[in-house]
């Protein structure tokens, strides 16, 4: 277990506990850095070999004294969620000024319905850039609702398979956005068939759905995942697709 998962299963675990105070709790541990120290120093136990590991909760030096008042309750908590392995026992849960962290909420939405509903609702909550890789993208209606976008300030680029469809859509896409045609270049016709958008490095939308006006007829699924980590692994694809279709394009000059 991460420090990450073990802060945000330690907030999970209180959210839901009988603590009196527990929201004023997690809304403090929201805002703590969590280190784990491995120790050399053996522990006491029935199992041999086993170290000693402390947990560091480090808050800003104002809410300190606050965090401290409930440290019997959230040491329990952490006691409770700490992992059983072989190598390691927790020895102390130790509470020390430092410098305040964010806390990342992490969601995932499975979807069979109101598909496009919702991926409206996505682009309209975008801050800052857009990034979609699309096999074929002819919908006007999310098309305009990236025009708004754009209005608004925020950067967005495309990529898209080069095919007869997404040539002859009734907009063209190029004209307005920073666009990537990607043709699959080989003894077959292939398809860049990824269907994903990146909004804020934050939020990923991935699943069957082409961002086509025929696909809100169809039986189709999307994934709407809220977790940072998941979002750079696709926007590390985008930037390959990206590089690729710079190449499709100086190898037809």
């Amino acid at each position: 277990m991460t420090e990450q998962e073990f802060k945000k299963l330690l907030i999970d675990t209180i959210s839901v506990d009988e603590y009196e105070k527990r929201e004023e709790v997690v809304s403090l541990l929201k805002t703590c850095g969590v280190v784990f120290e491995k120790t050399g120093e053996f522990a006491k136990g029935k199992v041999w070999n086993q170290r000693k590991e402390n947990i560091y909760l480090s808050i800003m030096p104002e809410k300190l004294a606050q965090l401290e008042s409930h440290s019997t309750y959230i040491k329990r908590m952490c006691e409770r969620i700490y992992p059983v392995n072989k190598e390691y026992k927790l020895a102390e849960v130790v509470f020390k000024p430092g410098i305040p962290t964010d806390y990342e909420e992490v969601s995932k939405d499975v979807l069979f319905e109101d598909i496009l509903k919702r991926i409206i609702e996505k682009i309209r909550a975008a801050k800052y850039v857009i990034w979609i890789a699309m096999a074929w993208f002819t919908n006007p209606k999310l098309y305009e609702e990236l025009l708004k976008k754009k209005k608004e300030g925020l950067t967005i680029e495309i990529v898209l398979d080069d095919n007869e469809k997404n040539r002859n859509a009734d907009f063209k896409l190029d004209k307005e956005f920073t666009t990537y045609w990607v043709k699959i270049e080989s003894l077959y016709k292939n398809t860049m068939h990824h269907k994903f958008c990146v909004i804020d490095l934050r939020t990923v939308i991935h699943g069957t759905y082409n961002w086509t006006k025929t696909a809100e007829y169809n039986k189709e699924t999307i994934n709407i995942d809220c977790n940072g980590d998941l979002a750079k692994q696709y926007a590390d694809e985008f930037v390959k697709l990206k590089n690729i279709g710079r190449l499709s394009v100086a190898s037809h000059v």
